[in-house]
């Protein structure tokens, strides 16, 4: 049993840990947790909303979060919108480019993988877009159920602000299969920059057309 509430600024290390469970499969040590603590804490803080998912015990076990785009204005304000600490993020980005995480070999290794992926993202893919999913994951053992739920409660925000399409960028290194299943739409494919064959997927949708074929799908 999980609720779904927004992020709040004690919820960045078990983001941390979903980010982990969610994207990486090596082993880590204390170094890299602290890393990936920091990593979601800027990840989530730079979006315009985040919920997560917690059980009963409190753990975090998920999370999603959206972007609006630069000439969207949502139709009310954001009373949960997390605060902003600018100084850590550049703290984070200097502290990782300085190496001073000291983090463990392997993790480094498919984080670098990581970050080149990431940086398939281009910009005109979401040229005209209300709201971005930027980030979904969870934990492993809680995934049944989990991820449709919270996007569900993401396209009641979208719906409530009123955007009429939100986007998002997955690639075949992922679970991209789920997007599709709970009725988002392939726009475009665009094979990676490194010639690996991998590729960037846009996914589109249309939250007041789309979210009740959503309800019915129960991943």
């Amino acid at each position: 049993m999980f609720t779904i509430r927004p992020y709040r600024e004690g919820d960045a290390e078990g983001c941390g840990q979903c980010f982990y469970e969610g994207f990486f499969t090596c082993p880590i040590d204390g170094n890299d947790r602290i890393l990936l603590r920091d990593y979601a804490q800027v990840l989530i803080e730079k979006c315009s909303f985040a919920y997560v998912a917690e059980t009963l015990d409190h753990q975090i076990v998920g999370f999603i979060s959206g972007n609006y785009g630069k000439g969207f204005r949502p139709m009310k304000t954001d009373p949960d919108r997390c605060k902003r600490h600018y100084i850590a993020w550049c703290q984070m980005f200097l502290k990782f480019y300085l190496k001073g995480y000291r983090l463990s070999e392997i993790f480094q290794k498919q984080l670098d993988d990581f970050i080149l992926q990431a940086r398939e993202r281009e910009e005109k893919f979401f040229d005209g877009c209300d709201l971005e999913l930027a980030a979904l994951t969870s934990r492993k053992d809680y995934r049944k159920g989990l991820g449709t739920a919270l996007v569900s409660r993401f396209m009641d925000r979208a719906v409530a602000d009123g955007a009429r399409n939100v986007r998002l960028l997955t690639n075949t290194l992922a679970s991209w299969e789920f997007y599709e299943k709970i009725g988002f739409t392939k726009m475009l494919e665009k094979p990676f920059s490194d010639g690996s064959g991998q590729k960037t997927i846009i996914y589109g949708y249309s939250p007041g057309r789309e979210k009740n074929e959503m309800n019915r799908q129960q991943i």
